[in-house]
């Protein structure tokens, strides 16, 4: 806005200029070669005929002459004879009449009216500001003209600006009826293209939030479908072996079907609590991790409680390529003791317990990891079923700065646990 204000007052006194030095150059120019000064002094030359006549003045009567212009307003009179001055309005009385020559006699001799005085004729000159007036209109003209210039070049600019802030208002409003595919146009480096960039920025991270949003819903959809194909598989042989163990005649009979039907439950049980669990982690707030510790007593005792339980159910667990570095890490407790549960459950189900279950370390600059590896009981297995364990373990370590890496196949199958290092401030 200042630099609009600015630059109109700058064109405005540009013009300005040129039209006050043009015009005033034609006005004195049509006045000094025009008969318009000669002509608006005839009425003061009729009156002074008319007072000379009736009071009887002589040429050289200067102060009664003088009395006489004074009243009528005249700036300047002179009364000369033979280019010699008689009277001048603007000289004092030391004049010698009629033996003084004035550079203004010879300027101003075509304006001359010859007058006849008491004393003989004599050329007499009556300058009353004429032209004055033309002047004065024109100097306002140019002023006005020039001050509306200024006004329309300024209300032009910020017809702009007042545009571009519509059009601002216009793209927020689109956006708060969630059209958010037209991109918001930034003019300029100002207030107002920062705020353009801004609402730009805003437009962009709410369409990509709402395609996270899409992609987690589509993602919960296909998980909840195939939950829901995964526990209608154990419920059917549940409801099949209590069928059959309802129509048997003895308690001995139905001992079979009934420890059957058990073992469905629990395949019931475990898939509702993976359930409970991914939306549980997925919906809580930033979790809060523990204070920084060497990784060896940070993971040390859930990597020992993972063998620990593995070899209670007949597995056998290789450290061989498992080992510590002085180094720092983050974790959350309750997360630790998550991931750690459905590594077990996982490998319980899926695992052949013929083949050690091997644990290793591999360090870099910005993580630790820690892989498991095993050999899947049956070929492909993991092709099938939704994976949720393995989902709950991937949004805990992200949860964590970490990250999760599966690599599956028929003939092993490896999961990789990031755990970001912590630097010392030392």
């Amino acid at each position: 806005m200042i630099r609009l204000l600015f630059l109109g007052f700058a064109v405005a006194a540009a013009i300005f200029l040129i039209i006050f030095c043009t015009g005033n150059t034609l006005l004195t120019e049509y006045f000094s070669r025009s008969d318009f000064i000669y002509n608006a002094e005839s009425a003061y030359i009729k009156e002074l005929s008319t007072f000379v006549q009736q009071e009887n003045i002589a040429a050289a009567d200067t102060s009664r002459i003088g009395e006489w212009a004074h009243k009528k307003g005249i700036s300047h009179f002179t009364i000369s004879r033979n280019r010699k001055l008689i009277y001048d309005s603007t000289y004092s009385d030391s004049v010698i009449l009629g033996q003084t020559e004035a550079e203004s006699l010879h300027y101003n001799w075509q304006y001359f009216h010859s007058v006849t005085f008491s004393d003989g004729a004599a050329d007499v000159f009556i300058y009353a500001n004429y032209e004055m007036k033309y002047y004065l209109f024109f100097y306002m003209f140019d002023i006005i003209l020039c001050v509306f210039i200024w006004i329309f070049l300024y209300a032009s600019g910020m017809r702009k600006e007042v545009k571009y802030i519509q059009y601002l208002s216009s793209a927020v409003a689109q956006i708060e009826l969630g059209t958010l595919n037209s991109e918001i146009v930034v003019k300029g480096k100002d207030e107002l293209g920062a705020l353009a960039s801004g609402l730009n920025q805003m437009r962009l991270a709410l369409i990509e939030k709402e395609e996270n949003e899409n992609r987690l819903k589509a993602a919960q959809d296909k998980l909840v479908l195939g939950m829901s194909h995964d526990l209608r598989t154990p419920l059917t042989g549940l409801m099949a072996f209590l069928e059959i163990a309802r129509k048997q005649k003895s308690l001995e009979e139905c001992d079979n079907y009934i420890e059957k039907a058990y073992t469905k439950a629990e395949q019931i049980r475990d898939l509702s609590n993976q359930l409970f669990e991914f939306f549980l982690v997925n919906s809580e707030q930033p979790i809060k991790l523990e204070v920084p510790e060497n990784v060896e007593y940070a993971l040390g005792e859930y990597l020992s409680e993972l063998c620990g339980l593995l070899e209670m159910d007949g597995y056998h667990v290789s450290t061989d390529h498992l080992y510590w570095e002085p180094i720092q890490i983050q974790i959350c407790t309750d997360y630790a003791g998550r991931i750690i549960d459905n590594l077990v459950s996982n490998i319980k189900k899926y695992a052949d317990s013929n083949i050690p279950i091997k644990l290793s370390a591999k360090y870099n600059t910005s993580y630790v990891s820690i892989t498991i590896q095993n050999k899947p009981a049956q070929p492909n297995q993991y092709i099938h079923g939704t994976g949720i364990g393995v989902k709950n373990i991937h949004a805990m370590m992200s949860q964590m700065k970490g990250f999760c890496k599966v690599k599956a196949g028929p003939d092993a199958y490896s999961i990789t646990l990031g755990f970001p290092i912590v630097l010392s401030d030392v």
